[in-house]
């Protein structure tokens, strides 16, 4: 069991609303194939505009929502194009707040060989709604799959000191709580790059390892897939002691 998060950044252009990169999640699902996995896709440009502008308003609840839609619906369509059935499955039906209410909705999906797919999405909470991203997701899919690795695909090719291509942005190997990165370009509303590196960490303490590659590195999650190790990524080595 795998969990595979598709980063907004990488099918998405988060400058651009609702426009979504067609191609990069197929290349990638192809290595998925016949391997249990739960999947995770970030909101990207189809969400964040409309929680940045409306907020958490009835009105700012329901664009979201409705973008989200349009989203996953790509995202099914490309996954099935590689041989790779997802499961839709909405946050917003599943968690009350942080909390996966409803375990069982994934489970059964894995059972019967489906791919379940969660995104980042605004759900229910004591507080009336919060917004959940799908990093938080893939923390709470780890306590409950124990996988065998997390994988973030993203634009960039792992984590940086600064965003790629910043004076001094110098690209991390290994990830420790002392790291220190800066945001990201874009609207993000769920905590960027830092977001990411603290969910990461926060996985490894399951004893779980976590990989962040670039969602056209093949090659680094067939390794992965493989219980091999990729070169060209940002790990997270778990930190599990017992």
């Amino acid at each position: 069991m795998y969990i595979i998060k598709f980063g907004g950044s990488a099918i998405t252009d988060k400058t651009k609303p609702h426009t979504y990169r067609p191609g990069r999640i197929a290349a990638a699902a192809t290595e998925l194939r016949g391997r249990p996995a739960a999947l995770i896709h970030g909101a990207g440009s189809f969400a964040h505009p409309h929680v940045k502008a409306f907020g958490l308003t009835p009105l700012g609840i329901a664009l979201t929502k409705a973008a989200l839609r349009r989203l996953t619906s790509y995202v099914v369509d490309e996954l099935a194009s590689a041989g790779v059935a997802a499961m839709p499955v909405e946050p917003s039906d599943v968690f009350w707040g942080r909390t996966l209410a409803r375990p069982e909705v994934i489970r059964h999906a894995v059972a019967h060989g489906l791919y379940p797919l969660l995104h980042g999405d605004i759900v229910p909470s004591d507080e009336g709604y919060t917004v959940i991203s799908g990093d938080d997701i893939a923390v709470e899919l780890a306590k409950l799959l124990n996988p065998k690795a997390v994988v973030f695909l993203m634009d960039a090719d792992g984590i940086y000191t600064a965003p790629p291509g910043a004076p001094g942005a110098r690209k991390i190997e290994r990830i420790t709580e002392e790291l220190d990165v800066e945001g990201t370009a874009g609207v993000d509303v769920t905590g960027g790059i830092r977001k990411k590196v603290e969910a990461g960490l926060e996985i490894a303490k399951l004893g779980v390892p976590v990989y962040y590659c670039s969602i056209t590195d093949r090659e680094a999650l067939r390794l992965i897939l493989n219980d091999e190790k990729p070169r060209t990524c940002t790990a997270v080595e778990p930190t599990l002691t017992i």
